[in-house]
């Protein structure tokens, strides 16, 4: 880090140096442009820079350049061009404005005064869009009268800047210059001013530089993001390369990154001459052992050892059958199954029962047994008096006895002998019966073929697989068999499967050992020729794998640098509220006291949260709770326009502009911004648009002996258009003439109508009479001493008023006000009174009346 050889003073310029002088070279170079240039840093500039940065941090390769400490150039103060505004016409498609309307600003102060939805707020739109103000609102065509109108908004701007008359053809852009120096309040910017931590719209350019070199400072922050990202995009796709996953090459591949030993892998890549030569004989030895594997014979000693242990199994099953029991169980079945059928002949004698004791009727018989055991309490079943389960019908006594006989068959004990016996023979024969003899005679073809020396036990095996084939259809009927020699023959066969069923587990025992030996010697060549191989690809793709270890060591790098940004972005922040302090902020807080002082604003402290080198003003009422939670809706507005203003001063003249400034505000309050801005458009244009006539008269009041500094415009609307601009000295009031003229045309149209509709309009020309006593009393009776719009008695025409007229014309023009107020429709009745309806005649002589009483006031009092 680099010292500064001057002595540092406490002022921005001053602090921005000392920065710089704190901090590298490449910070020092943003500096050293921001104070030359006295404007936004170029990219081309900050490429430039970047290279440095990149070379200062031997980044890239590079000679560095010193960047020698930093002194106080001097110069660049704040200079502008005074700003004004002259003229806004040639609007299109601004909202539905009519065309052809105009409005030239004074040079001092301009009113526009226009009641709600007259078109006034499309003009103050187009100012703000061109502004960028912060309260900017999107300008439309007329979207309403023209469904899906797209065309572009447009106007003609005529200013001045300096001594230069220009014109600016508006094309519905934002933020054009010079017109961003333009201020612009409206209630919309209210809680902006009162809640936001809010940067200052301008900043002068000693506190301009630390946000542009804060700038600068991320732009190449941003780069070397960037970059590093760029570089980390590559990932490892190097292990593709490689076939075999268990090599030392592939292992230091998979893991390569900016702590890889590039030396070990540059060493590996060198594969000698003779190596190579090797990799060929390698090959040949490993393909010598694959084509000699007994992995054939193997499995084909083990596939006959399977074979010989299905047919063992078989065979086991014959010899073990025992015949004895076999022959035991047919008697003792035979015996049962005779004993059953005498029973049940005798027992069904001389019945008419079709098929009976045949196998159809012995299922139906027994169907309806096991049906009544799955019944409760039936044991005893049938009684005298049950009915048939199946029908519910009484049982007749015969029907009684032949159920008892059916179910006496059915637990006949001949029948339950005879189901053991059946039971167990199935049990005896079952793993005889059961034999698959097609696989048995396919296994048998098996063991054959792979024996050919002994014909006798050969002829044996054969010979017992035949006869049990017999032996087991013989079973499956029930029957009984010859086979005397069946255990011999059967014993003898197991003997000799058994003792080739050795010969085989020997045999496999052998070839797998040689299988290991032979696996062993193959995964040592095989390992052998993959390490050779993959020391030849690395060698092939090693430039590659240089440069991706050189660009992840780079990132390494480059990331340890990116890590001490937010400290030198942190300290340049902290610098820039130091010279917010001493040159903006100062200043701004003496200037909004003075406002608030000014305004009545309620008491509350002022914070300077600078963030990111940008100067920040925040307001403190109480606590953490936001100003808007405590103030009053009133108080929030002076609060607002009291920092608006503060702002204000610390800008370059340039136009303020101020949309209905003073909603929510009492009469007293208004006085008092009304004289905050006449003081303001000493030294700044002002232009105010409002709909409150209080307000734009007490402006106009102010202007009364300097009518050349203060113009003022009309802003309204008919039935089809708005925004008609007119210019005049004060804001529109109803007058005698204009009233009397809408009196007759009520009675013209309610001279054409009939019934109710008449009356309507009559009823409508008393409202208008109303008025038009209002205004005669006020504008000649009293001489406009008192207005409805001014909050003030005007004393100095008092003189004006002929008091010793006025009991004649008050006499006349009284009556018949309360007649109008009593056949009005907005104004209640008495009931007696309910129904009295007024005629076209009889208000047509009340005008007459109230006409004669203000022309002889006018005579008499000249």
């Amino acid at each position: 880090m680099g010292t500064s050889p001057v002595v540092i003073q406490d002022s921005a310029r001053s602090l921005l140096l000392q920065w710089a002088n704190e901090h590298d070279g490449w910070a020092r170079l943003i500096v050293s442009e921001v104070l030359a240039s006295q404007a936004s840093l170029s990219e081309a500039f900050l490429k430039s820079v970047y290279e440095h940065f990149l070379v200062e941090k031997q980044l890239v390769a590079g000679e560095r350049v010193v960047v020698s400490p930093l002194e106080d150039p001097g110069g660049g103060a704040d200079t502008a061009e005074p700003l004004y505004l002259k003229k806004l016409h040639c609007l299109q498609n601004v909202n539905a404005l009519a065309g052809g309307q105009a409005i030239e600003f004074n040079r001092r102060i301009t009113i526009v005064f226009g009641e709600n939805a007259s078109g006034k707020t499309g003009y103050v739109r187009v100012i703000k869009q061109v502004a960028a103000a912060r309260s900017v609102e999107r300008v439309l065509p007329d979207v309403v009268k023209v469904q899906g109108n797209t065309a572009a908004p447009s106007a003609e701007v005529l200013f001045s800047l300096g001594d230069e008359q220009r014109t600016l053809a508006w094309k519905n852009e934002a933020g054009l210059p010079p017109f961003t120096r333009i201020d612009v309040f409206d209630s919309r910017a209210t809680n902006i001013h009162v809640d936001d931590d809010l940067k200052y719209v301008y900043t002068p350019s000693e506190l301009a530089r630390f946000p542009r070199v804060q700038k600068g400072v991320d732009w190449i922050k941003t780069s070397l993001e960037s970059a590093i990202r760029d570089a980390s995009k590559a990932s490892n796709q190097f292990a593709a390369y490689f076939t075999s996953r268990q090599t030392k090459v592939f292992l230091l591949i998979e893991s390569l990154g900016a702590s890889s030993d590039i030396a070990a892998l540059e060493s590996l890549s060198h594969v000698s001459e003779a190596e190579q030569q090797r990799i060929g004989v390698l090959k040949a030895d490993v393909d010598a052992l694959k084509s000699g594997s007994p992995d054939l014979q193997i499995k084909s000693l083990s596939d006959l050892k399977t074979q010989i242990e299905a047919l063992g199994k078989a065979i086991a099953v014959i010899a073990e059958f025992t015949a004895e029991s076999y022959s035991t169980l047919l008697l003792k079945r035979d015996a049962a199954r005779n004993g059953l059928e005498e029973a049940s002949k005798t027992s069904f004698s001389g019945l008419p029962i079709p098929r009976i004791l045949e196998e159809e009727w012995k299922r139906f018989i027994v169907a309806g047994e096991e049906y009544l055991q799955t019944l409760p309490q039936q044991e005893a079943y049938p009684g005298d008096s049950d009915s048939c389960l199946y029908c519910q019908q009484p049982l007749a006594q015969s029907a009684v006895d032949l159920i008892k006989k059916y179910r006496e068959y059915c637990n006949n004990t001949y029948r339950s002998e005879l189901e053991g016996h059946q039971k167990a023979l199935a049990s005896l024969t079952g793993p005889f019966v059961a034999l698959d003899f097609g696989t048995l005679n396919a296994s048998l073809a098996v063991v054959l073929d792979a024996n050919q020396t002994n014909k006798e036990e050969r002829q044996r095996l054969r010979n017992v697989v035949e006869n049990a084939q017999g032996m087991a259809a013989t079973l499956l009927e029930g029957r009984e068999f010859s086979w005397e020699t069946r255990t011999a023959d059967a014993g003898q066969s197991r003997s000799w499967l058994k003792a080739l069923w050795e010969q085989c587990q020997t045999g496999l025992k052998d070839l797998s050992a040689r299988r290991d030996e032979r696996d062993k010697l193959l995964r040592e060549k095989e390992s052998e020729v993959a390490e050779l191989e993959a020391r030849l690809k690395l060698a092939q793709i090693m430039p590659q794998v240089r440069e991706f270890v050189d660009r992840a060591k780079w990132v390494d790098r480059a990331k340890i640098q990116l890590g001490k940004f937010q400290g030198i972005l942190r300290s340049l922040t902290d610098k820039s509220k130091l010279a917010s302090t001493a040159v903006l902020n100062r200043d701004f807080e003496k200037l909004f006291q003075e406002e608030c002082r000014a305004l009545r604003v309620p008491a509350m402290a002022l914070q300077f949260p600078g963030r990111d080198a940008q100067a920040v003003r925040k307001k403190i009422v109480a606590g953490d709770h936001k100003p808007s939670a405590i103030l009053s809706e009133g108080e929030q507005k002076v609060t607002a326009l009291a920092d608006f203003l503060a702002e204000v001063a610390l800008k370059p003249p340039a136009p303020v502009v101020f949309d209905d400034p003073i909603n929510s505000l009492d009469y007293i309050r208004i006085n008092e911004v009304v004289e905050r801005i006449a003081v303001l458009s000493a030294t700044r244009q002002v232009i105010v648009f409002t709909h409150n006539i209080w307000f734009a008269t007490a402006l106009l009041a102010k202007f009364e002996k300097q009518v050349h500094e203060c113009s003022y415009y009309d802003v309204t609307r008919d039935s089809d258009t708005v925004g008609l601009v007119a210019k005049s000295t004060n804001p529109r009031a109803d007058s005698v003439k204009s009233l009397t003229a809408s009196i007759n045309g009520c009675f013209d149209r309610a001279a054409k109508e009939a019934g109710e509709f008449k009356q309507v309009w009559v009823e409508k020309a008393y409202e208008y009479l109303r008025s038009l006593c209002e205004v005669i009393v006020e504008q000649e009776l009293l001489a406009g001493a008192t207005r409805r719009f001014e909050p003030n008695v005007r004393m100095t025409v008092l003189k004006n008023i002929k008091g010793q007229h006025l009991a004649n014309a008050f006499a006349v023009i009284v009556p018949v006000f309360e007649d109008c107020c009593r056949f009005m429709s907005s104004h209640s009745q008495p009931l007696e009174t309910l129904n009295v309806r007024p005629t076209l005649e009889r208000a047509k002589q009340d005008l007459k009346k109230v006409q004669e009483a203000r022309d002889t006031y006018i005579k008499s009092a000249a």
